[in-house]
């Protein structure tokens, strides 16, 4: 497992989200803004922060097609793919409705010297691929 800083908490205000791309392998990088469809050895991750101020952190792709669930409705502790319109759990990566029926990652999160922080394995996996 790897912590990758994802950006300055005081970026991302309750209520809000934040999406990156990231670089997997030994040491993940973010490297830019998040692509439904990004470039082999990358994932996009989505982190939000609750107005009860929780953070989660998950992969932001829908299960059931190439949509960023960051571009959808933000509401309590669920993300909705706005093409779809599944519900995505943000503590379990578990879709609320159809059509979609796989749960995406979800990541260990934390702030740590005002840094978002996820942990995560080489393969994007939140467990390393153990």
């Amino acid at each position: 497992m790897t912590a990758l800083a994802i950006a300055a908490a005081a970026e991302v205000g309750p209520g809000e989200v934040k999406s990156v791309q990231v670089r997997l392998g030994p040491v993940p990088e973010v490297i830019g803004p998040p692509e439904e469809q990004g470039p082999p050895g990358t994932a996009a991750i989505v982190v939000a922060h609750t107005q009860g101020g929780e953070w989660f952190a998950m992969g932001d792709v829908c299960s059931h097609g190439p949509v960023l669930l960051s571009e959808g409705e933000f509401d309590g502790c669920t993300l909705e793919c706005w093409g779809h319109g599944s519900r995505f759990d943000l503590a379990t990566g578990v879709p609320e409705n159809l059509p979609a029926n796989r749960p995406v990652a979800t990541y260990p999160v934390a702030i740590e010297d005002g840094q978002i922080v996820i942990q995560i394995g080489p393969d994007g996996d939140p467990d390393g691929g153990e």
